[in-house]
């Protein structure tokens, strides 16, 4: 049913139960008092304590109700405020219940909410793929009734749900060549348990393109292959790889264009003309990325976060800068080669972490972290800029907008940055913890830095400790770059000069020192690249301090010295900073 989830008498065995009720207390208080209605900002407030519950316990039996209580409740709010972003904040909602939670009993009545929201803003079409994906992925839902009728109305027929439009095969192409017979009326499509791909995304330069195949749960899948270009099919060099156990969702046809039974994603950046995919099998998708040049290719996957279960990423590299070579001999010490100044700029590529829609960490006293990390963001950019006249400096984000984790990581890879900075701050449910520390990528089996990197990362901490051999698989493969080597003393500079800044003016300046975990946003860089956490914003005194513009400069005085320290040290940077 639709009907609002009340969690009464809920103990607080369960991390985030006390969450829960604390926000279903402010629920009952806030409906029954009319002039809290009528403004905006109440709803905004109300509809956060919900959202906080889903997000700091992803994996409490409550996650799925308090994700769903919010879509409800932006819904309601759209009736008030007859505003098009409320119905938007509430079909993201409720597609976090159905991404996140596929097995929740909730998830039926998502997409039911998701299709009847869809009618509300003239978009008969995307209704339709809604009420299809609930009658094919939940067929014994209680809401199977319900999403019958609408599609009757809109003069479907239901048994024809999630039919993929027929189109002539192209002869001979076995990528192309899709089963006639795979269309979701096999009972295979009416197995939940499969995983969906929900859309294809990719950043590109003229040297580099990350692709990122999202998923709603975690798979099993084949490394990419490169095949040859076949002159009498006319086809150019591709790579693949097959998705076992996965179909093409409803909103993934709804994306993008049907040709020659493959859903096409055009690319043509010099890299890659287009991404390609196609039911190969009733069970089995195969991606294709048709290739125009490229010099090679790295894989890895990422469980969890941002409104998918999995995603897979394939960066795909043009021609290779030349590598810095370091003379060695026996029984010595490796000595660079003197230094020139670097015929490109240096390019430094600052993260402020969160914005838009994700406010990350938020005080006592409301302070939110996406401000900080912008305002501490832009205050090293000054500096750097004053200091190194001659670098770029590059925000991936100026102003209040989400990106995802992904995609912050690919901008800093695609401009070729010689570094990588994210700005974060730190919180907990302990108000009475605080310090600073500064994180490089690595595994760890340290619970308070998985736990951290878990918010960070937008999952449950079980699936952090769940995707241990992917990170490690990844760390094998950076490591061949000497990048996460590289990172260890850049972030060591970077917490000794802001610890070192702040207790010149500072009392209880705490070092937590620096840490390894597995963050997503640091995943893939090619290049040296650290996460900062500036302060705890969860401590009353630490978030006082933090919302200071006078704090605020003088950590990013003790970064860009940090930075500048490492630069001198780095023997193909050294040209850049003055003695």
């Amino acid at each position: 049913m639709m009907g609002l989830i009340i969690g009464l008498g809920l103990g607080a065995s369960e991390p985030g139960l006390d969450a829960y009720q604390s926000a279903e207390s402010a629920y009952q208080k806030f409906i029954k008092n009319p002039s809290q209605v009528k403004y905006h900002h109440n709803w905004e407030k109300l509809i956060a304590k919900f959202d906080r519950v889903a997000k700091d316990y992803p994996t409490c039996s409550k996650a799925d109700s308090a994700l769903f209580k919010a879509g409800k409740l932006w819904w309601e709010c759209s009736r008030y405020s007859s505003s098009r972003k409320d119905k938007e904040n509430a079909l993201i909602a409720f597609g976090k219940v159905v991404n996140f939670y596929p097995k929740s009993s909730l998830a039926d009545d998502a997409l039911l909410a998701r299709g009847e929201i869809y009618l509300e803003l003239g978009d008969k079409n995307l209704a339709r793929q809604e009420f299809e994906k609930l009658i094919t992925q939940y067929p014994s839902g209680d809401c199977l009734g319900k999403a019958k009728t609408q599609l009757k109305k809109l003069g479907y027929p239901s048994s024809n749900a999630g039919t993929t439009p027929s189109a002539p095969l192209r002869k001979n192409d076995a990528i192309a060549l899709l089963l006639q017979d795979s269309g979701p009326e096999s009972e295979s499509y009416k197995n939940s348990s499969l995983t969906e791909l929900i859309r294809i995304r990719y950043w590109s330069s003229e040297s580099y393109t990350r692709v990122v195949i999202d998923l709603t749960q975690r798979i099993e899948y084949t490394s990419w292959h490169l095949l040859k270009p076949d002159p009498s099919l006319g086809t150019p060099p591709r790579l693949y790889t097959d998705l076992k156990g996965t179909i093409l969702s409803s909103e993934f046809k709804a994306q993008y264009p049907y040709k020659d039974n493959c859903y096409e994603l055009p690319i043509g950046d010099g890299l890659l003309k287009r991404a390609r995919a196609g039911q190969y099998q009733p069970e089995v998708v195969r991606i294709v990325l048709d290739i125009d040049s490229i010099q090679d290719f790295e894989e890895f996957a990422l469980p969890g976060g941002e409104g998918a279960g999995y995603r897979l990423v394939i960066d795909v590299y043009g021609e290779k800068k030349p590598e810095i070579k370091i003379i060695t001999q026996p029984g010595t010490t490796p000595q660079p080669i003197p230094a020139k100044r670097p015929t490109k700029p240096l390019t430094i590529v600052i993260d402020p972490g969160h914005g838009g829609g994700d406010p990350g960490a938020i005080g006592p006293n409301k302070l939110k972290e996406k401000d900080i990390s912008l305002a501490v963001s832009k205050a090293l950019e000054q500096k750097l800029k004053k200091e190194l006249p001659e670098a770029k400096i590059i925000l991936t984000r100026r102003d209040d907008r989400e990106l995802s984790l992904v995609e912050r990581t690919a901008k800093a890879n695609a401009l070729e940055a010689d570094l990588f900075i994210s700005i974060h701050c730190n919180a907990t449910p302990d108000h009475n913890a605080y310090g600073i520390e500064t994180y490089y990528l690595d595994n760890t089996t340290d619970r308070a830095s998985l736990k951290l990197a878990a918010r960070e990362n937008f999952v449950s901490e079980q699936v952090m400790s769940d995707a241990g051999s992917d990170i490690n698989k990844i760390l094998a493969d950076l490591a061949t770059n000497s990048k996460v080597n590289e990172s260890i003393p850049l972030a060591h500079h970077i917490q000794k000069a802001m610890i070192d800044e702040l207790s010149k003016n500072y009392s209880a300046i705490k070092n937590l020192g620096v840490k390894k975990a597995p963050f997503w946003v640091l995943t893939g860089a090619t290049m040296p690249c650290v996460l900062v956490e500036l302060s705890f914003i969860s401590h009353p005194r630490e978030e006082k301090r933090l919302s200071s513009p006078v704090y605020q400069e003088a950590l990013a005085r003790g970064i860009s010295l940090g930075m500048k320290r490492w630069l001198k040290e780095n023997p193909s940077l050294t040209g850049w900073v003055a003695n």
